[in-house]
């Protein structure tokens, strides 16, 4: 059987594939919570399965952000998870090139991310970034408060259309993804 690679938009998951990510999401992330998304659900995913079984997964939320006076445009990766059983196989790679790809095709800035191990993103061509960051805190479906961090040293960008990242603090313009 082959895998198939799709670009889903969250509005049209349906009941079979939620319950699919939702396992998927919580047998990859400690603490997930009981739904399919962390904090907001994204504007779309791409998914890889094979036949039913869902393998892969990763979420995008289209995200205009603010660093210095420049707004860019970006997309915004979550929850790359994949398989423990198909791990290795390159399927969080393809899922990566999916989302560069579209990200080219779109004319986004930027392609972003927050990561505690870089070494597959790194592989890919994103770097990390020590500006300050403010952000919208959410917790439970409830805002709870604006954030900000001297070095967030989790954040990752990958340039898209040769742009250089801007210096001066970032506005998420909205919530951690």
């Amino acid at each position: 059987m082959t895998t198939e690679v799709k670009r889903r938009p969250e509005a049209e998951i349906d009941p079979q594939l939620h319950v699919a990510l939702q396992s998927l999401l919580v047998a990859c992330f400690a603490d997930y919570p009981s739904r399919i998304y962390f904090k907001i659900p994204p504007h779309f995913r791409y998914v890889v399965t094979e036949g039913p079984a869902v393998l892969a997964q990763l979420g995008v939320e289209l995200r205009v952000i603010r660093v210095g006076e420049q707004v860019l445009r970006t997309f915004a990766v979550v929850d790359v998870c994949v398989r423990d059983d198909r791990r290795g196989q390159g399927l969080a790679s393809r899922l990566l090139a999916e989302v560069t790809s579209y990200a080219t095709a779109c004319g986004m800035d930027f392609v972003l991310l927050f990561a505690d191990n870089d070494a597959l993103y790194r592989r890919h061509g994103f770097v990390r970034v020590d500006n300050p960051l403010t952000w919208v805190k959410i917790n439970d479906h409830r805002t709870i408060g604006l954030a900000r961090a001297v070095t967030p040293h989790e954040m990752m960008i990958r340039p898209v259309t040769g742009s250089t990242w801007p210096t001066g603090e970032i506005d998420l313009l909205g919530h951690v993804f």
